[in-house]
């Protein structure tokens, strides 16, 4: 399966499959992804999955971006970013994925000493009937909370950041050490103190 992260600077909005052959994107609302956003036009791109899933700029106004370049059709690899005016949208290929975390699962034949180890994390639950189970961030993005609060941990590159999800029902951001984030993506530390919903996780790193 095919899916599509949208984020809405640097929160995590929605996220949509690519079950349909042609998924269009605009201001209007006879579009499948509806986008509240002066600088998006009417009927802006469009998704196309087929063998192989392309975005196309559909005539807009301000363009779209691949991974930082204009262009008006190209085909999409797993892990491309997408901007169409003020959103990104992160194209995730579900096959690709889980068979790149098949490798890091197996281990190599020979490992010399020059070869990396690659960074690894994970939270603990510290409080609550769950305490001490530990939830692997092995993913691109792995959600924590529940329907009252959610904060999604997004890995980039070698590197973890702790950011809010929209729908949260308290009005409240998660907590980093003490402290509310906001709207804010923040980059986690080992050992950091994560309250999310009435739940409290540790932030462990291992190099």
């Amino acid at each position: 399966m095919a899916r599509l992260i949208i984020t809405h600077q640097g929160t995590v909005i929605k996220e949509y499959d690519l079950s349909k052959e042609n998924v269009t994107v605009g201001r209007k609302p006879s579009n499948d992804i509806v986008l509240d956003d002066p600088t998006v036009s009417g009927l802006h791109a469009a998704f196309l999955h087929m063998q192989h899933t392309y975005v196309e700029d559909m005539n807009s106004t301000n363009g779209i971006k691949l991974n930082g370049k204009t262009i008006s059709k190209r085909q999409l690899n797993h892990g491309d970013i997408i901007q169409i005016g003020q959103h990104e949208f992160k194209f995730i290929d579900d096959a690709v994925q889980d068979f790149e975390q098949t490798v890091v699962i197996t281990p190599p034949v020979q490992q010399t000493k020059e070869e990396k180890k690659p960074v690894t994390a994970s939270v603990v639950i510290t409080q609550g009937a769950k305490a001490g189970e530990a939830i692997a961030l092995n993913k691109p993005y792995t959600k924590l909370g529940s329907a009252s609060q959610v904060a999604v941990i997004a890995r980039r590159g070698e590197s973890y950041y702790l950011m809010p999800m929209s729908g949260g029902g308290r009005g409240e951001s998660p907590k980093l050490n003490g402290r509310q984030i906001g709207a804010e993506s923040m980059l986690l530390s080992d050992g950091d103190l994560i309250e999310v919903a009435t739940t409290e996780l540790k932030f462990n790193l291992e190099l």
